[in-house]
């Protein structure tokens, strides 16, 4: 079982990665499906190192997949639920509709 602090490291590697508006283009462009860098660089309008940059910190977050064609790599929304920030059962206790845009375990606990 997690720490608290080992859940704290980890949100806060979480909200890292969102934390550019760059990135956060790229995962509402993923939200529609899967892509590769050269669709993404055309959607952005970036180069493709500034993209694959961005690419990376979002890999290390934990919060995009790759998957190969070839010599391809298409890139999409990680499954977040393998994130261990908290237990599955967090997801029934949240009243709101923070529930549908993310996993329970990106809720902070309640700190006494």
């Amino acid at each position: 079982m997690a720490s608290r602090t080992d859940k704290y490291e980890e949100l806060a590697r979480v909200f890292h990665s969102l934390g550019d508006k760059t990135r956060l283009s790229i995962m509402m462009l993923l939200s529609n499906g899967e892509m590769n860098v050269t669709s993404l660089c055309n959607k952005l309008k970036l180069p493709q190192s500034s993209v694959s940059h961005h690419l990376s910190l979002l890999r290390i977050g934990g919060l995009v997949e790759t998957r190969r064609d070839g010599k391809q790599i298409f890139y999409s929304h990680a499954d977040l639920a393998r994130h261990r920030l908290g237990k599955k059962s967090e997801l029934a206790k949240v009243d709101s509709n923070s529930a549908k845009f993310g996993p329970a375990e990106l809720v902070l606990p309640k700190i006494k």
